[in-house]
């Protein structure tokens, strides 16, 4: 059984200074299960200037599997006023992308508990259930909840991100293997439909920001991608909902059918594009069998 440790705890800074936020940055992953991140904590108002952080870290994080452990690995540290060294940090991110921690993989945001619509959608996005993710630690979910899920390009591992509940971007990370291959598909159709249960409930706002989420997280599903065209629409956004549209004809074309139909999407329908491409498609895609 996997043994994976909880990874990138930030050291005390130096001085003893106090830090009122973290911020982190994914650079990239490589072609297994190791992810080059940097990770920054800023000083309380007060203390230093708050431009500046006053903990940089910049390094990788790897599941080892002769071991198998989860390895950090900092390529740069610095603690303290100061020492923020912009040159020496771009350089580092460079020769890590030239190491081969290059490659984009899938992000994911989880809103609140108060913006999810359904019992079902809460239960499979504020929970890692769905990943059958089997790390040795788990933050106690009373201090700690669930903000992102970052995916590496094959979406075999993800890096958990963990948020301190009161706190203003407190973080900690777990790496781990993802043993369901069909999860982050399954995780962006629940963004997908929670968005549309949100516009039900009368918030648009709402929706169009977990629509989002599916779409960019699961751009694979064309489902997702309908949704999110959907709100881009009836936000005033035409450009970005046709061209969301397309993409969702391009998976599948019986969305042409739906979408003709569709009063989501009644401020496209006096476009040229919109008539050409889905009411064209709509006119000649084949009948569904009986």
């Amino acid at each position: 059984m996997l043994r994976l440790l909880l990874c990138a705890l930030l050291a005390a800074p130096a001085a003893a200074l106090d830090f009122e936020r973290e911020e982190y940055r994914i650079i990239g992953w490589n072609n297994a299960c190791s992810v080059a991140v940097e990770r920054y904590a800023y000083p309380v108002l007060g203390q230093a200037m708050q431009v500046d952080p006053i903990t940089s870290r910049v390094g990788t994080l790897a599941i080892v599997t002769e071991r198998p452990i989860v390895e950090t690995r900092w390529v740069f540290e610095a603690d303290g006023t100061a020492t923020y060294d912009k040159a020496a940090i771009t350089g580092f991110r460079k020769k890590l992308r030239k190491t081969g921690h290059d490659r984009l993989g899938f992000s994911e945001t989880i809103r609140n508990a108060a913006t999810i619509e359904s019992p079902g959608s809460a239960g499979v996005l504020l929970s890692t259930a769905i990943l059958e993710a089997r790390p040795d630690f788990w933050p106690d979910t009373r201090d700690w909840r669930l903000g992102w899920v970052e995916y590496n390009p094959l979406s075999t591992c993800a890096l958990l991100v963990y948020e301190r509940i009161g706190a203003r971007d407190r973080y900690k990370f777990i790496l781990t293997r993802i043993y369901n291959a069909s999860a982050r598909s399954e995780r962006g159709r629940a963004h997908a439909v929670n968005g549309r249960l949100l516009f039900n409930a009368g918030d648009l706002k709402g929706a169009l920001a977990e629509t989002a989420i599916g779409a960019h997280m699961a751009p694979e599903v064309g489902g997702a991608r309908y949704q999110f065209a959907a709100m881009l629409a009836m936000n005033g956004r035409l450009d970005d909902s046709m061209h969301e549209l397309l993409a969702a004809l391009k998976l599948d074309d019986h969305f042409a059918r739906k979408a003709a139909k569709d009063e989501d999407f009644d401020s496209l329908r006096n476009r040229q594009d919109f008539q050409e491409l889905v009411l064209k498609q709509e006119r000649e895609a084949p009948m569904p069998p009986p």
